[in-house]
């Protein structure tokens, strides 16, 4: 199977599988609050449940052999990226040489940052790895990364 339709297929399971894993919460989706300065405003602050059983159930079908990709959180922040930034996904046929900034890094979680060409907004997505996950990986570095918090900045 080609690779870039491989990937547009998993990343339409994966969207689908994360999208009934994790919810944003209804408090969380209308969230808008004044950033730090006064030239950028945050639209959307969105923390998300966790499902646990759904994950797994993913981690899962990434540990049979399944889409491997689901390992690398840059990948992963991508994917989420397409899911929030409509310019993201339509920037460039190669979403690997797109600017993603990796703004922090522990042993279980990222956060990248991209911003939009036109510069009116910035992107923030944080994603995880579960520690609880560990028994079915089979090793650290095998465990799946999840997307568990979006955030826009709007800037005027």
């Amino acid at each position: 199977m080609n690779g870039t339709f491989s990937k547009r297929i998993v990343g339409g399971i994966l969207a689908g599988m994360l999208a009934v894993a994790v919810q944003i919460t209804p408090a969380a989706s209308t969230t808008s609050r004044p950033a730090k300065t006064s030239d950028s405003q945050r639209v959307v602050d969105a923390s998300r449940d966790v499902d646990r059983a759904k994950i797994e159930n993913l981690q899962r079908w990434v540990s049979a052999g399944h889409e491997g990709w689901c390992k690398d959180a840059r990948l992963v922040a991508m994917d989420e990226l397409k899911r929030v930034a409509p310019a993201f996904a339509g920037a460039s046929s190669d979403l690997e040489a797109l600017p993603l900034d990796e703004e922090s890094a522990e042993a279980g979680r990222a956060v990248f940052v991209w911003s939009s060409p036109d510069g009116r907004a910035t992107y923030r997505v944080t994603v995880e790895r579960f520690g609880w996950l560990l028994p079915i990986a089979g090793d650290a570095n095998s465990i799946v990364w999840v997307p568990t918090h979006a955030e826009v900045i709007a800037h005027r």
